[in-house]
């Protein structure tokens, strides 16, 4: 028999915000997700404040301008992931990368933010493909710092099974290494951490208290209702400091998998009362402030 899930339901009713998510985007073969018209339709039927998706390199940009365009109530962030610096082909890469930063330099009013940008150290298993990825962010921070944008952050470590054997005493097999490496980088550049989300915080453990104390904002993903790690990464983490997010079409509530929409976001709400012992309401109206002060939205 299944073990019950400790979270309860979430609660009819409640107002969110999605601050990050992947609509439109490039979809896998034969799902069964809604169009995404309909995703957004829904969003603001469920309870839906305001949406803010995100792209993370040039063809996902202009898919987002053109869904975009004449929509109310949504706004998105602007990316370069580390995904996209370790997997876009080397013939392709100089051109999108010239185009996808002459535009984030020339229209910062067309956007909410910067990101997601950052290091994965699972995409990338390599020592210099890890250093690609160090490079790259460090050039978008340092062409994007006087923008006066707030950065969403893509951070993820490598697992024991993802260390680089070929050194295997980098510092880059450290459990905390993506963690350590983004820090200093923005200590480097003197970015202040009320202007940095971590989006779809993940841990380790103890940087749910010690980032918030240094001022960042931690993103709580609607996969935290069903997986207990994810609640766990966060479950100590001044509610101050908190936003939501579904990272859809990933992170479902309790599945695997690309079948997550905006509206589960309510499942992030649900996941934070339950760790924080406050109610969903409690949680919908700091976490609503939290993100509109964070994207600097008209309430």
């Amino acid at each position: 028999m299944a073990k019950k899930n400790p979270v309860p339901e979430p609660e009819k009713g409640l107002r969110f915000i999605d601050t990050h998510c992947h609509i439109p985007f490039p979809r896998p073969k034969n799902d069964t997700l809604p169009s995404n018209e309909e995703q957004y339709l829904n969003y603001f039927k469920d309870g839906g404040v305001y949406l803010i998706t995100c792209s993370i390199d040039i063809e996902t940009l202009k898919m987002i301008l053109k869904f975009t365009e004449g929509k109310h109530n949504i706004g998105f962030t602007n990316g370069w992931a580390p995904q996209t610096v370790t997997y876009t082909p080397k013939q392709q890469y100089d051109n999108d990368w010239n185009e996808w930063i002459d535009f984030t330099l020339n229209h910062p009013d067309k956007y909410l933010g910067i990101g997601e940008i950052g290091l994965d150290f699972h995409h990338a298993k390599g020592l210099e493909k890890r250093d690609r990825q160090i490079e790259e962010f460090k050039k978008i921070v340092e062409l994007t710092k006087d923008l006066d944008k707030p950065y969403t952050l893509h951070v993820r470590n490598a697992t024991e099974h993802e260390y680089d054997r070929e050194h295997p005493k980098h510092k880059f097999n450290n459990p905390n290494a993506a963690n350590q490496e983004i820090l200093k980088i923005l200590q480097e550049f003197k970015i202040d951490p009320k202007k940095v989300m971590w989006h779809c915080f993940s841990g380790p453990d103890e940087y749910g208290v010690s980032l918030p104390k240094q001022g960042f904002t931690l993103s709580v993903p609607s996969s935290a209702y069903g997986f207990a790690r994810w609640r766990k990464a966060t479950e100590k983490t001044p509610l101050e400091y908190l936003v939501t997010e579904t990272d859809s079409y990933y992170q479902h509530p309790y599945l695997r998998g690309p079948v997550n929409t905006p509206s589960n976001v309510i499942y992030a709400i649900a996941a934070i009362a339950h760790t924080h012992g406050v109610s969903q309401k409690v949680v919908s109206k700091k976490t609503i402030e939290n993100a509109q002060n964070f994207f600097n939205l008209k309430s």
